[in-house]
Order: C-alpha cells, then sequence, then structure tokens
C-alpha cells in the first residue's frame, strides 16, 4: 500500500510542474518594461519609459536592441545593440547574449502576444508587456 501510495503522490508532483513550450516567434518585435523584482520583491515599476527592447529573431539567432519611440510612430535606434542565441532544451527556453568577449544568458519563463517575462542568474524577473504605438487625440 505504502508504494501505491508514494507512486501516486510522485505522479501528481510530476503532473503540476508541465514544462511550457514557449513560441518564440511571438519575442518578434517590440516590447516595453513594466517592473522588476527580485525574489518576489518589487524593485521597481515603470509607469512609462522612453526606451523600448526591440527583438528580431530568424532561425534560432537574434538581435536585441534598444529603440525610443517617436511622436510619428517611427523608432529612433541607439548604438546599443547585442546578439544572441536562442534555444529550448529541458523545458527551458534560453536567450544566450554574445557581447564581444563576454556572453551571459536569460531564461525566459512566460511569453505570450502581450506579456513577456525573463529571468537571469541574479534572479530578477524582467516583465515587459507588448509595446503599443502612442496615440494622440
Amino acid at each position: 500500500m505504502k508504494k501505491i501510495t508514494l507512486f501516486i503522490f510522485i505522479s501528481l508532483n510530476f503532473s503540476c510542474f508541465e514544462k511550457q513550450v514557449i513560441d518564440i516567434s511571438l519575442l518578434n518585435g517590440y516590447w516595453e518594461i513594466q517592473s522588476v523584482k527580485q525574489d518576489n520583491k518589487l524593485l521597481k515599476t515603470y509607469p512609462f519609459s522612453g526606451i523600448v527592447d526591440y527583438f528580431e529573431i530568424e532561425n534560432g539567432k537574434g538581435l536585441r536592441k534598444k529603440v525610443m519611440p517617436k511622436i510619428d510612430g517611427k523608432f529612433e535606434a541607439s548604438l546599443h545593440k547585442i546578439d544572441f542565441n536562442i534555444f529550448q532544451k529541458n523545458g527551458k527556453t534560453t536567450i544566450e547574449y554574445i557581447d564581444k568577449n563576454n556572453t551571459f544568458t536569460e531564461t525566459i519563463v512566460k511569453l505570450d502576444s502581450t506579456e513577456l517575462f525573463i529571468t537571469n542568474k541574479e534572479n530578477y524577473i524582467y516583465h515587459y508587456k507588448a509595446y503599443e504605438k502612442l496615440k494622440f487625440d
């Protein structure tokens, strides 16, 4: 009886931790930062950010750059650009950035058409929302 109970307990625990498959194509586009947390503590919120992150991915390779929205709906690109590789392994979606002689990684925790959550090795969680163009009535 103990073996059956143990088997059921283990089965239920593993079923609760289903690995989420992330559609990395949803990362393409413009993302506006909303907040930063670390260890479940809110460190900073961004009611408005004048800089937006732009991601472009093709065949597992991509680039990320900072852009500034302009009133006419276009963007002014900054000089800050970083290339990356993106891959899925063991249920995790990892972005490996290549910056001259340095590489570092981030993990996509959640990604859909409206929200993006990314974490790093310092346990910072960056919450983004899909960028919406400025509207002036």
